[in-house]
């Protein structure tokens, strides 16, 4: 068949046209990607930008979770259908293990909203306390997933997110490692890690 036959061009067309459209659908999902979830860790609410805001509303929401069990425990906030959490989850499980490790208590809260689904995710999650709360109780709430970490003495020494960047692929993971090890030995100092970008949802309850 020629090179340049009408057939062998309609091919060569219809492979530009299936290109072109590939390329706009996946621009189209990447767009939408980031105007839905990449986003500040604080955008939605600037007040936690303020250290003192960020420790007064974490001694109001330690008097709605259990009595700490361990020196020290790491709180993350999931909700289980963020798209965020996939992008999340290898830090997610590095940080579970290091307070494993050190026999420090890690507890996961979900929105109340996910009351239904609290045994199913226990079962799949043994090493974290998942814990149902109701939004309502503090009038605003971090973007997830993140997490808090308290000390022995309730004192709030690291409040962040997991990872930065848009896939979460930043190393931030290892400021939590270093202030859970720094707990153990005694070198922590409070860090609050909210300046940065990354892929995250806006905590809510959808009832």
């Amino acid at each position: 068949m020629n090179a340049h036959s009408p057939r062998s061009r309609k091919v060569i067309i219809s492979i530009f046209i299936g290109l072109g459209i590939w390329l706009f659908i996946l621009f189209w999902a990447l767009s939408w990607f980031q105007n839905s979830y990449v986003r500040g860790f604080t955008e939605h609410h600037p007040k936690f930008l303020q250290a003192q805001y960020s420790e007064h509303w974490f001694k109001q929401l330690i008097h709605h979770l259990p009595n700490k069990q361990a020196d020290a425990r790491l709180i993350q906030f999931w909700q289980p259908d963020c798209l965020c959490n996939r992008f999340a989850r290898p830090h997610a499980i590095n940080a579970m293990g290091l307070t494993q490790q050190l026999n420090y208590e890690h507890i996961t809260l979900i929105p109340n909203s996910y009351q239904s689904q609290l045994k199913s995710l226990q079962s799949l999650n043994p090493n974290t306390q998942v814990i149902a709360i109701d939004p309502s109780i503090l009038p605003i709430w971090p973007a997830s997933p993140s997490v808090l970490i308290e000390d022995s003495k309730d004192q709030l020494m690291y409040f962040g997110p997991l990872g930065f960047g848009s896939f979460c692929n930043e190393a931030s993971t290892n400021i939590i490692e270093a202030q859970l090890k720094g707990i153990a030995n005694g070198t922590s100092r409070p860090f609050y890690n909210q300046v940065g970008k990354g892929c995250f949802c806006q905590w809510h309850d959808s009832k």
